[in-house]
């Protein structure tokens, strides 16, 4: 499917999917062609796209996760946060032979740790509630932000306050409590034989 980030990494709560395919049907109406599982540089070489187009638009995405290089982190049921977002996406869409290589990940029932923050981390929260996980804690690296803006954070500079988000609202809804913990930096994962 069209729409990258948009269509995948955003969980419908946020983004529902009609509005970026109503875009995209837009889009394909005044005549932008779209080409799927294409690698420019690899199967399809650099320099024809501007022989075979009139433009040509190179749309990179952001999906290399970054990554905790901590003991136990190839454990199985360790995941980065795109595979869950992507899974969970693809699954409401209602999957497809052509999404085969994803492999779908479900929290139900599970114990779930969100390690980071963020946009991200807000998001794998929120989808963790919905498959209807066990529990729920959600590791800050950072430590507690203050509740007010402080002196050395004027504005216009970006807030650097607490902030509670959709997914730790409905969290402590769940829960009772924000399942966020602060100051904590993984150092090992470990797992039965």
């Amino acid at each position: 499917r069209i729409g990258g980030l948009l269509m995948y990494g955003i969980p419908n709560m946020k983004l529902d999917k009609t509005v970026v395919q109503r875009r995209v049907d837009l889009m394909a109406a005044e005549g932008v062609t779209f080409v799927t599982r294409t690698e420019v540089g690899k199967n399809y070489p650099a320099e024809r796209l501007l022989q075979e187009f009139d433009a040509a638009a190179l749309c990179g995405g952001a999906t290399k996760p970054r990554d905790l290089p901590a003991e136990g982190r190839s454990l199985k049921g360790i995941h980065f946060a795109m595979e869950l977002l992507h899974s969970n996406t693809r699954n409401l869409l209602g999957g497809s032979l052509q999404d085969d290589d994803i492999v779908t990940i479900s929290a139900r029932g599970k114990d779930v740790i969100v390690i980071g923050g963020g946009d991200t981390g807000t998001d794998c929260v929120g989808t963790s509630l919905r498959h209807g996980c066990r529990s729920l804690v959600q590791f800050e690296i950072l430590e507690h932000p203050p509740m007010e803006r402080q002196a050395d954070n004027p504005w216009p500079e970006w807030p650097k306050v607490y902030k509670l988000d959709y997914g730790q609202e409905e969290a402590i809804e769940v829960y009772g409590k924000d399942p966020r913990h602060f100051c904590i930096q993984p150092k090992r994962s470990v797992g039965d034989e």
